[in-house]
């Protein structure tokens, strides 16, 4: 049996290995979804004042500027657009030459995201049928092409996954139009949902029941969900191609096989996100900031760093850390480095 022996995610090929921090900046949201856990849209959790966000931004971007480091900024909520200010947050990113991408449900109107696109590096948008207006959704994207990163996450309900399929092709279309120049632009999947989330058991998330999805059905969501590039072959044996799988896929290597590259949403799906006693390198390809302010090494916990009121003292880790879990189960998570 073939043993896996390390992980790559896409950014570990950035020559710059950027740190990428994920800030959970509270959990107010302007949807209910009965598949999200409350936790994330229950408004327990209040936005912070725009002056706190601010000064932690300049703190950390100092703090890794000085050690050589590129920061990748990735903030998710609740839904983070409608954050006083955000647009503020925003720019400020921008201008300590930071990069950012925005976890969103793409409800803010379209005006408003023609003026916050020169920030962005990308957006992931989670389209919610039950919610959202698919027109919007449409011209919020027609906005964002070609000034950023998208990736379309929809929210697979059971029973209506082959419908939404439908919807997931209509969007590809939007970007064929020979105009693509790289494969970055655009990722558009059906994604497997929870029909009821229970909450956390001992500080590991306890995933709770998928929807009853029919065979056709998870057929239809486990399709890869890039789009090919027009201009190019959607795999390139040339290590230094960006169409090489290496730059959009994270990289699963064996003992005795071939490299696998695996899609973000497909790596769970797969049953490929067991990495037990391996050393993973949070803490230096990436830090979390939870809803409470805390600075922690990745979302399961497994070292904390002090709060974003007291980051005076804190230090980037000098050790890995064995993995302890029976699975991971955060994209952000999955792609930290992992070996033996």
């Amino acid at each position: 049996m073939s043993r896996l022996i390390s992980v790559k995610g896409p950014h570990t090929t950035d020559p710059d290995r950027a740190v990428h921090i994920q800030w959970s900046m509270g959990n107010t949201c302007n949807y209910d979804c009965e598949y999200c856990p409350t936790t994330l849209h229950n408004g327990t959790k209040p936005w912070l004042s725009t002056e706190l966000y601010l000064s932690t931004i300049q703190k950390i971007c100092t703090y890794y500027r000085d050690k050589g480091r590129h920061l990748h900024f990735e903030l998710i909520g609740g839904e983070v657009t409608t954050i006083p200010g955000f647009e503020t947050i925003l720019k400020t990113i921008a201008d300590y030459g930071a990069s950012t991408v925005v976890y969103t449900n793409g409800s803010r109107t379209v005006r408003w995201w023609d003026e916050a696109k020169e920030y962005l590096e990308g957006v992931v948008i989670t389209y919610h049928p039950l919610t959202m207006d698919e027109e919007h959704l449409f011209e919020v994207v027609k906005t964002l092409k070609g000034h950023c990163t998208i990736d379309l996450n929809i929210a697979g309900i059971g029973g209506q996954v082959e419908q939404l399929s439908t919807v997931a092709d209509n969007l590809r279309n939007i970007f064929i139009d020979g105009k693509r120049q790289s494969i970055y632009d655009v990722n558009i999947t059906v994604k497997t949902m929870y029909q009821k989330y229970l909450g956390p058991e001992n500080n590991h998330h306890k995933q709770e029941t998928y929807y009853d999805y029919t065979p056709e059905e998870i057929k239809i969501m486990q399709r890869p969900g890039l789009l090919p590039n027009p201009n190019a072959s959607n795999h390139s044996d040339d290590d230094d191609s960006q169409d090489h799988p290496k730059f959009w896929s994270t990289e699963f290597m064996y003992d005795d096989i071939a490299p696998k590259y695996v899609q973000s949403h497909q790596i769970i799906n797969e049953g490929l996100n067991k990495f037990k006693g391996m050393k993973c390198e949070l803490g230096f390809d990436s830090l979390n900031i939870d809803m409470n302010g805390e600075v922690i090494s990745s979302w399961c916990g497994a070292k904390t760093f002090g709060n974003i009121t007291q980051l005076e003292n804190w230090d980037i880790p000098k050790e890995t850390t064995r993995c302890p879990y029976e699975f991971c189960n955060n994209l952000n998570d999955i792609s930290i480095t992992k070996t033996l």
